[in-house]
């Protein structure tokens, strides 16, 4: 399937890390890694932009999150401190939000790390894998991937506003998986065969009050539904969004509580 012409480099965290903020460079979190061997740089901020240092961590939910940053220390011999982190990178988002465990695993992505070269068709599949080095094979081990790449990503800019006649109008932003940086394009493009999110309406408490489907990147909650949910216009309104998916049906959740 394919072949690795060299070691990846491998660490764990030697504290926990915390959830933290996504789209903007989180400065109050640290990632401490201990590495088997090898070791990291500083770049300057534009590197990190361009793609430098990336990392993925296993956060608590099994999801590997993917980070970078620009500031390496070493502060004991093999163990580092890494500091100004961009998070959530690649539609990571969720594990951003569980954070990560003392000891959690930790693979540095460069050159040594390579694709297995999954199709379409073998996605979700649990397939046996061997790796073989000279006359050493270790394995079987049962993988199944491929899936995560075809789930939608969460929504971003969740708002909420209540208009003169008491309906609520929900709005977000979607987000894309692929040609999504293009800065001067009206949209980016749509990856699905039709755009379909899941809205669900939720207590303080987080119980669900309130499920919908719908075409569009807004909704509006007609003041009757909540009267009949809430009893009362709420002070703040607690709600998350999600897009539906063709190959991946439930995407990654946003959820968010606004004011009204």
């Amino acid at each position: 399937r394919a072949v690795a012409t060299r070691p990846a480099t491998l660490g764990v965290l030697a504290s926990p890390l915390a959830p933290g903020v996504c789209g903007r460079i989180d400065r109050a979190n640290r990632l401490d890694v201990t590495l088997t061997f090898g070791s990291f740089a500083s770049v300057p901020e534009a590197d990190l932009l361009a793609g430098s240092n990336r990392l993925a961590v296993r956060a608590a939910n099994g999801v590997f999150e993917i980070i970078s940053f620009t500031d390496a220390e070493e502060v004991a011999a093999g163990r580092w401190r890494l500091s100004h982190l961009l998070r959530g990178q690649f539609g990571t988002t969720d594990a951003t939000t569980a954070g990560a465990e003392a000891g959690a695993d930790v693979v540095v992505l460069n050159d040594a790390v390579i694709s297995l070269g999954l199709d379409q068709s073998e996605a979700g599949m649990s397939l046996n894998w061997r790796a073989e080095a000279g006359v050493t094979s270790v394995g079987p081990f049962a993988f199944s991937g491929g899936r995560r790449a075809a789930t939608p990503l969460a929504p971003v800019h969740l708002a909420a506003t209540c208009q003169s006649s008491g309906d609520i109008r929900l709005s977000w932003t979607r987000c894309g998986r692929a040609d999504g940086d293009n800065w001067e394009a009206y949209d980016i493009p749509l990856d699905e065969p039709e755009e379909r999110y899941l809205v669900e309406i939720l207590d303080a408490s987080g119980n669900l009050l309130r499920s919908m489907e719908v075409g569009a990147s807004a909704f509006t909650y007609p003041a009757s539904e909540v009267l009949t949910d809430f009893g009362a216009l709420p002070a703040t309104l607690r709600y998350r969004v999600r897009q539906i998916g063709w190959t991946v049906a439930s995407g990654l959740p946003a959820e968010v509580t606004v004011p009204l």
